[in-house]
């Protein structure tokens, strides 16, 4: 009797289980350069990470290569884009992200939404202010200041948004205009692609997606911190404008080398990437083991990010996206 009595206290002693404890579902996609590599290793990683079950795949918005020398290969994101939207099933996809300068949005608008109509509703409209001054010199894009281009960027996410939700829109701003825009076909998604915004400026850019967007995509370098404080100045503009709910997706894009248990692999590849890259991008990189890798993870989802981004260095490995998707993914998936 006395036995059966412990035991009964005990049992009522433990508290149940909170179902609130269990990890978030998290998402995860890749980003795959379109520098330095060939057509057919794009299209084959593309279907292996749509066959694995990763959530989205994205490629750059870059002419020439961002890192390396100029005058190597870049294929054109979009139309790239197009055609991979065409050979996949079930992925999301998108560009991370679609510089506003080098296109007019109106232009931008009929290009996502025709990828959207390939892709029987996939398409994530990813857009920033545009970064990369050589792209714009080497072209003749003109550049200006990192205000004007945040300036551009408002507006042109207000011509897109007008041609993606009224009838036949008239805008005039200080950079673009419309007059009574027909816009058909319509979006397969209702009531259009989901807009994230890439980019980490916290005076000009960040507000933005609390205006304009579904979701905020970090850029590598910013880390757990820097997201956390982004995050906060999205929730106070939706309190300014009044918007609810405010948007809480946020992705982030973490530059992925290797998965392995080699002692201080990591710490060395870092130390190598602070080197060419800086130490903010060269802190974000994940060369560890998989319980590194889940613990380094897990800090980003602590900070609030609901889409994990696994920038790929070409060419592609696809082992290693085939040894994430089984020692990373589900520990995330529960």
């Amino acid at each position: 009797m006395r036995t059966a009595l412990v035991l009964l206290a005990a049992l009522l002693a433990t508290p149940p289980a909170v179902a609130d404890e269990r990890p978030p579902h998290v998402r995860f996609g890749i980003q795959t350069p379109n520098q330095n590599v060939s057509w057919n290793d794009l299209l084959a990683t593309w279907k292996e990470a749509d066959a694995l079950g990763f959530d989205s795949a994205w490629m750059f918005d870059h002419f020439i290569p961002i890192f390396g020398h100029q005058d190597d290969a870049c294929l054109e994101g979009w139309t790239a884009l197009a055609a991979l939207a065409a050979a996949t099933e079930r992925i999301h996809v998108g560009v991370l992200v679609t510089g506003n300068t080098y296109r007019n949005p109106a232009l931008l608008a009929k290009m996502a939404t025709t990828v959207d109509q390939v892709s029987h509703g996939r398409l994530v409209l990813g857009i920033g202010a545009g970064w990369f001054e050589r792209d714009h010199t080497a072209y003749g894009f003109p550049f200006g200041t990192a205000h004007e281009r945040a300036r551009k960027l408002e507006e042109a996410l207000q011509v897109i948004t007008k041609l993606w939700s009224e009838d036949h829109p008239s805008f005039s701003g200080r950079y673009y205009k419309l007059d009574h825009a027909p816009f058909a076909p319509p979006n397969v998604q209702k009531p259009h692609p989901p807009i994230v915004i890439g980019g980490q400026g916290e005076k000009w850019i960040v507000p933005l997606v609390a205006r304009y967007a579904d979701g905020w995509n970090a850029v590598v370098g910013v880390g757990p911190d820097g997201i956390r404080e982004r995050r906060q100045i999205i929730a106070d503009e939706c309190r300014n404008i009044g918007r609810s709910p405010c948007p809480t997706e946020v992705s982030a894009l973490v530059p992925l080398v290797a998965i392995t248990n080699i002692p201080l692999a990591g710490p060395v590849v870092r130390f190598g990437a602070r080197i060419i890259a800086g130490r903010k991008i060269a802190r974000d990189v994940m060369a560890d083991s998989p319980g590194a890798i889940r613990d380094r993870i897990q800090k980003y989802v602590d900070a609030g990010v609901t889409e994990i981004i696994l920038s790929l260095r070409p060419p592609f490995d696809r082992g290693l996206l085939r040894k994430f998707s089984q020692d990373i993914m589900p520990a995330f998936r529960q």
